[in-house]
């Protein structure tokens, strides 16, 4: 006669295999927080610098949004609010810091009329304040189709009096049938 054998339980059981995979679900979220928070932590630094050095230049007394722009220069645009309420826009660059109120300026809004005014078609992406051949622009990112294909573009307009500046094309790309 064989001898009967008592099976041993699993050392797996479905609770262990349920808390285990919860706590390999929690540490790829940790570790995918701290590998966001490293990748990102410079960038966040320097755009937490450029707020601060725009609020001391200027004396803003809220910022409300700062950008890093990337063209022929690299500076960064902080908007912000003034202590007597007025907006402003600083430009901090390696060698200057610019401040022009936005009562000065053209607002995006009227760059926005004058690129639909002279592009009916167009449909912008983007708007945003910049820098191009040392003076302050308006960057606007559109695109439009034409012949079939779908061609996008930047155009540069004076930030303070709205003038057409320079546009540049980027190349087309087929529309899906």
């Amino acid at each position: 006669m064989r001898a009967t054998r008592k099976k041993r339980p699993p050392v797996m059981t479905t609770k262990r295999w349920v808390a285990l995979s919860i706590m390999l679900f929690l540490a790829i979220l940790v570790a995918a927080n701290v590998w966001y928070r490293n990748v990102f932590s410079d960038e966040w630094a320097a755009e937490s610098n450029a707020e601060k050095r725009a609020a001391a230049v200027a004396n803003l007394i809220e910022v409300d949004e700062a950008d890093k722009y990337v063209w022929d220069e690299t500076a960064w645009v902080v908007q912000g609010k003034t202590e007597d309420g007025q907006l402003a826009y600083v430009w901090l660059r390696d060698n200057a810091v610019d401040t022009v109120r936005a009562a000065d300026g053209f607002t995006k809004e009227q760059i926005r009329a004058a690129v639909l005014q002279s592009k009916p078609d167009a449909s912008i992406t983007h708007i945003r304040p910049g820098i191009m051949k040392g003076q302050h622009v308006w960057e606007v990112y559109y695109s439009r189709v034409e012949s079939g294909q779908r061609k996008y573009a930047y155009a540069f307009y004076n930030f303070e009096n709205g003038t057409f500046i320079d546009m540049y094309r980027l190349p087309a790309t087929e529309l899906a049938q």
